[in-house]
C-alpha cells in the first residue's frame, strides 16, 4: 500500500514540476488538440494480443515545442478457458509530455506518460480487479490533411510495475486528430 502510494506521489509531482516549468503562452496562442481511435495492445509477458481497444488522447501545448498531455486507452479481450469464458480489460490512464516538431502538415512527436494501468479478469461470475503504477513512453506522428483535421499514429511502449516484476506492452494507435496545427 504505502509502495504504491509513493509512486502516485511521484508521478503527480513530476506531473506537477512539469506543469511548473513549461512557461504558459496566452491563451489566445495556445493550441489544443483531441485525438480518438482504435487502439491495438501487445502484452509481452502473456504474449497475448489485444486486437479490441480505443484510445482519447487531449494535449495543451505551452509552447512551441512542448505540450502536456493527458491521455485514456482501454484495451479487452475474450478467451475460452475450460468452456467458459473469460474477459480481460486492461486501461490505462495517464498524463505527462509531449515534444513537437513542426515540419509543415506532418507533425512528430515524442512523449512520456505517467500514470495507472488497471487489469480486470472476470471468469464463472466472479471478478478481480487492480491498477499499479505505470509509465509510458512513446512516439507518433499527426499528418494532417485539413487545416484542423488529421490522422494520427502512434507507437506506445508501457511499463507497469507490479510488485516482483515490471510487466511490459507494445500499443499502437491509429484515430483522428482534431486541432493543435
Amino acid at each position: 500500500m504505502f509502495r504504491q502510494l509513493l509512486q502516485y506521489g511521484c508521478a503527480v509531482t513530476g506531473f506537477l514540476v512539469v506543469i511548473g516549468l513549461a512557461a504558459p503562452r496566452p491563451a489566445a496562442a495556445q493550441g489544443v488538440d483531441f485525438a480518438a481511435g482504435y487502439s491495438f495492445l501487445k502484452d509481452n509477458e502473456t504474449s497475448e494480443n489485444f486486437g479490441k481497444g480505443i484510445f482519447a488522447s487531449l494535449g495543451v501545448n505551452t509552447g512551441n515545442w512542448l505540450a502536456i498531455v493527458g491521455e485514456v486507452s482501454g484495451n479487452w479481450k475474450t478467451f475460452d478457458a475450460l468452456g467458459e469464458d473469460v474477459k480481460v480489460n486492461l486501461d490505462f490512464y495517464g498524463a505527462g509530455v509531449r515534444f513537437r516538431g513542426r515540419t509543415g502538415a506532418a507533425r512528430p512527436f515524442a512523449q512520456v506518460l505517467f500514470g495507472a494501468a488497471r487489469g480486470r479478469v472476470e471468469f464463472e461470475g466472479e471478478s478481480e480487479s487492480g491498477s499499479e503504477f505505470a509509465w509510458q513512453p512513446g512516439a507518433g506522428v499527426d499528418a494532417y490533411f485539413s487545416r484542423s483535421v488529421g490522422l494520427r499514429f502512434g507507437v506506445n511502449g508501457r511499463f507497469i510495475q507490479a510488485e516482483d516484476i515490471t510487466a511490459k506492452q507494445v500499443q499502437v494507435v491509429v484515430g483522428l486528430v482534431f486541432g493543435g496545427r
